[in-house]
């Protein structure tokens, strides 16, 4: 398997080029980034998108969406089954730990709700990669200061959904926030207090001191 990293859009922004070695069937993770030069990579590498993954339907992660539509129109848009947004005809909604290929790649959606109400990651097992939208960063988690947002529930999707999954697995995040753009869980769990919390009351008090900070710098 194949990733290739696009970075631009509304902050920092990542969308992902994934493709099968195989048989050159590419998806992207997420639309968040200025199209033209994916475009031109996929023409470049002779793949064929077949599916676009969404991590969660804020903004700037589909703000290029219907771009992406019009140079592909057979893509498949996958998301959650109840997205806060609209997306498209060509919807799939994925379930809990259901099973996408990529070709001869498989990936597991997983519900991570808290940032926004439609979160999901998509993890690879074999190649130990996950993308994570907004739910994991580097060096922390998403933020829950929107209206629809949950810290209760992030802080279960963080401690029951990630953490558990195997330590060298690569984290590819939906914002370059991090003093790199990936890391292992392992690495995260090592650097950050986000992910060392032993109960949900510390890991409130975790993002209460992030965003007081957040807001004094």
């Amino acid at each position: 398997m194949h990733i290739k990293t696009f970075q631009g859009g509304f902050d920092k922004n990542l969308t992902y080029l994934i493709w099968c070695s195989s048989t050159q069937i590419a998806a992207l993770v997420d639309a968040s980034v200025e199209s033209t030069a994916i475009v031109e990579y996929i023409d470049s590498q002779g793949l064929v998108l077949e599916k676009i993954l969404i991590t969660h339907t804020h903004f700037d992660h589909i703000k290029y969406l219907e771009d992406l539509k019009y140079q592909f129109p057979q893509v498949q848009i996958c998301g959650h089954p109840h997205p806060e947004e609209q997306l498209a005809k060509n919807y799939r909604p994925l379930n809990h730990r259901e099973i996408i290929p990529i070709g001869t790649e498989m990936f597991t959606s997983i519900h991570t709700p808290g940032h926004y109400p439609d979160s999901l990651c998509f993890w690879n097992k074999k190649e130990e990669v996950i993308f994570t939208g907004d739910t994991m960063f580097v060096g922390r988690s998403g933020r829950t200061v929107s209206s629809k947002s949950n810290i209760s529930h992030l802080y279960n999707s963080i401690y029951t959904e990630l953490l558990p999954l195997p330590e060298e697995t690569k984290i590819y995040p939906g914002h370059h926030y991090g003093y790199t753009p990936s890391v292992t869980l392992k690495e995260n769990k090592t650097l950050s207090p986000f992910f060392q919390c032993q109960t949900e009351e510390e890991f409130i008090q975790v993002m209460e001191e992030f965003e007081k900070n957040r807001r004094i710098t």
